[in-house]
């Protein structure tokens, strides 16, 4: 009896040291690169996240109808931000906010939004990227198969669905008072593991502006960090939510975290789609790795000009 339950106790070791495998975006062992011979991971499967999105190749779905976001705007769903040691996650109040219809096979309950960027308005860092164009950022909404706990949606092949947003930078904004909101937290986050509760009013559509809901492509992918699981059903919305270049960089100058997004993955066959039938082009010109959107040239050459005033 006692080497059964040593058994199990060093199982549940080795377990747990499964699950804390470090891994990051740059500058450790366990680079992306790396993060198909992690343990348990999927990373090296035919079915990843994110991908390049060409309009050129879409199929348009009837199907993909719009989207129905409950809750969305309720300004006391995020209960509070935390600092996972990769990125920052906003944690939302459990159950509030549904997502149905566009397509999907199931309702699905948000669960959290957390963010992608880059270094700086040199180097932009959404994980999608359309045409090759990469955006300043990128927010990605996470809902669970309704009823489910991520445990539980992580063994379904649509278990999860994620909902993507592109974040161009403008110097003029309707929505800049929420980012100023959210960002004026960032300086409680700067260790890993930190969290700090909202005090004030803030909700998701606050956060996401005007972007028209029912442009979106859809794919079948996964999720962009380890361990990978091909669990997720993705839909990334075209229109950007513009906000002001220093509230963008506020990420990585404060939580000291840069270029914290997973380079594109091969589509291997896999068909996306698209809600509309006429495309509109996308904003910037392609690249051998990654464009810049409008907003981040349009910033570029601001601070070029300023340079070059000084000099």
């Amino acid at each position: 009896m006692f080497f059964k339950w040593t058994f199990v106790f060093i199982l549940l070791c080795l377990n747990s040291l499964v699950a804390d495998q470090p891994w990051c975006h740059s500058g450790c062992e366990a680079s992306p690169s790396f993060w198909s011979s992690l343990p348990d991971s999927q990373c090296g499967g035919v079915r990843q996240s994110p991908i390049n999105i060409n309009p050129n190749h879409l199929t348009f779905d009837p199907g993909l109808q719009n989207l129905t976001f409950r809750n969305i705007d309720d300004p006391n769903i995020i209960k509070y931000l935390s600092n996972n040691g990769h990125t920052v996650s906003c944690v939302l109040e459990y159950g509030i906010v549904e997502v149905i219809g566009g397509g999907l096979s199931h309702a699905y309950t948000a669960d959290s939004i957390h963010f992608h960027w880059g270094g700086n308005i040199w180097h932009p860092g959404s994980e999608h990227t359309v045409e090759s164009v990469r955006y300043p950022m990128e927010v990605h909404l996470v809902a669970l198969k309704e009823g489910w706990t991520m445990e539980q949606a992580k063994t379904d092949p649509e278990g999860i669905a994620v909902f993507a947003f592109f974040i161009d930078v403008s110097y003029s904004s309707m929505y800049v008072e929420a980012w100023h909101t959210l960002t004026s937290y960032l300086l409680n986050l700067t260790m890993k593991g930190s969290s700090v509760y909202i005090v004030q009013p803030l909700s998701i559509s606050d956060l996401l502006g005007s972007v028209d809901l029912t442009k979106y492509y859809r794919y079948h992918g996964s999720l962009t960090t380890p361990a990978c699981e091909e669990v997720v059903v993705w839909t990334v919305f075209k229109e950007t939510n513009k906000i002001r270049r220093k509230l963008v960089e506020r990420f990585p100058l404060t939580l000291k975290y840069r270029n914290t997004y997973r380079m594109v993955q091969k589509l291997n066959g896999r068909p996306v789609y698209t809600s509309q039938r006429v495309l509109v082009a996308s904003e910037g010109h392609a690249g051998s790795d990654y464009a810049f959107s409008r907003g981040s040239l349009v910033s570029i050459l601001i601070a070029l000009s300023s340079m070059l005033i000084l000099v």
